[in-house]
């Protein structure tokens, strides 16, 4: 990779953030980009002219961020004249807090993105890839839990029941999807967190080494490496995303709304550099596994070759033709979840419509000359 990059590969702003998401709620009413702010960006010839300031962007060491991550080494954010800082993190949960101390503009996140919207912060405006696909859930083989199978109607495959499942213990990062496939799985059975079974709140990498070593009962994987993991270990899937939690969820991009106000070309130049990576990679899949594992590599994720070549093969990127189909809705699956929020006290009833609000498909539209469905309540 191209050295001298801008990213910075440090977690210490993500660890220094004392800004919490709930203490920066924001104006849920702003617009973004939906209602002609676009003018001010705009040339008379239908282009757009970058602000000149640095756009911070929140990235993350997995695939999510792997298009924004090539198109800064690729220069395509250059080409554009747009100055672009990429900012790493751990998981969503810190760069809800970047974004609410307003370090970050723009973030590539996964389901931590329905704070930040439902909060009013930020606009949903883009999606990446399906990051529900390979999610499984993992106990260990002398799990209680593998006692019990097909107590949950129209899911004969699916392990546990309300004995077995009550007082473990889960593994994982908080605010993040890993948190919502446990919240899911577990309310079937009509189990609640705090109350019923305990969600310990881990960095991802550290939660899985914690399971490995007979720490915790239960760890959620979301990537094709950490299932791996997991079942090079003996350990075994009781469910899957989708028997978990009935939902498709896809990973994407939030913009703060007052950057999507005052510097909206920016955001549209961000997504036109994007997703010209994106559609190379996605075209040419062994440049994708070549690029994907040295940038896991360089980023601490456990990756090997199999993993990434695996990963190709059943997690395509979101590219612009996807769009385009007639079943597609922007942000359907931020929807869904945030609804899912909501019915078990997450979030307020009431901030769901704030998310419906959130999600914003101008900004895609014009730096894909598109056009473009948005997810809504109705």
């Amino acid at each position: 990779m191209k050295k001298g990059s801008k990213r910075v590969l440090a977690m210490l702003l993500a660890a220094g953030l004392a800004t919490s998401l709930t203490a920066c709620g924001g104006d849920a009413s702003s617009s973004g980009g939906k209602n002609g702010d676009a003018s001010d960006a705009q040339g008379s010839d239908g282009t757009f002219t970058a602000s000149g300031e640095t756009l911070n962007v929140g990235v993350q060491s997995n695939i999510i961020s792997i298009p924004t991550v090539y198109a800064e080494e690729k220069g395509y954010f250059d080409e554009l004249g747009l100055d672009v800082n990429l900012i790493m993190f751990p998981n969503g949960s810190p760069e809800n807090e970047g974004l609410a101390a307003e370090q970050l503009d723009v973030a590539s996140n996964g389901l931590a993105s329905v704070y930040s919207t439902a909060s009013g912060l930020c606009d949903w405006i883009a999606e990446s890839d399906s990051g529900s696909i390979t999610a499984k859930i993992y106990v260990r083989p002398d799990s209680p839990v593998l006692k019990k199978k097909g107590e949950i109607d129209g899911k004969p495959e699916m392990y546990g029941s309300t004995d077995t499942l009550k007082g473990l213990t889960v593994l994982g990062p908080t605010s993040t999807m890993e948190q919502w496939i446990a919240a899911s799985y577990f309310s079937q059975f009509g189990l609640t967190a705090g109350t019923d079974y305990e969600y310990l709140n881990m960095d991802r990498a550290a939660a899985a080494q914690a399971m490995l070593t007979g720490e915790g009962d239960v760890f959620v994987a979301t990537d094709v490496d950490y299932c791996n993991m997991m079942e090079k270990n003996k350990m075994v899937a009781v469910a899957d995303c989708m028997e978990a939690t009935n939902t498709e969820f896809k990973n994407g991009f939030l913009a703060r709304k007052d950057i999507l106000e005052d510097r909206y070309g920016d955001v549209v130049l961000f997504l036109k550099g994007m997703y010209k990576a994106a559609e190379e990679l996605q075209a040419d899949p062994n440049l994708r596994n070549e690029f994907a594992l040295q940038f896991y590599a360089e980023n601490g994720k456990p990756a090997d070759e199999a993993d990434v070549k695996m990963e190709t093969e059943i997690r395509p990127f979101v590219v612009p033709a996807d769009y385009e189909t007639a079943e597609y809705q922007l942000g359907s699956g931020l929807l869904q979840v945030g609804n899912f929020f909501a019915s078990i006290g997450t979030i307020e009833e009431d901030q769901v419509q704030f998310i419906e609000e959130a999600i914003n498909v101008q900004p895609l539209q014009d730096a894909l000359g598109i056009t473009v469905k948005g997810a809504t309540l109705s």
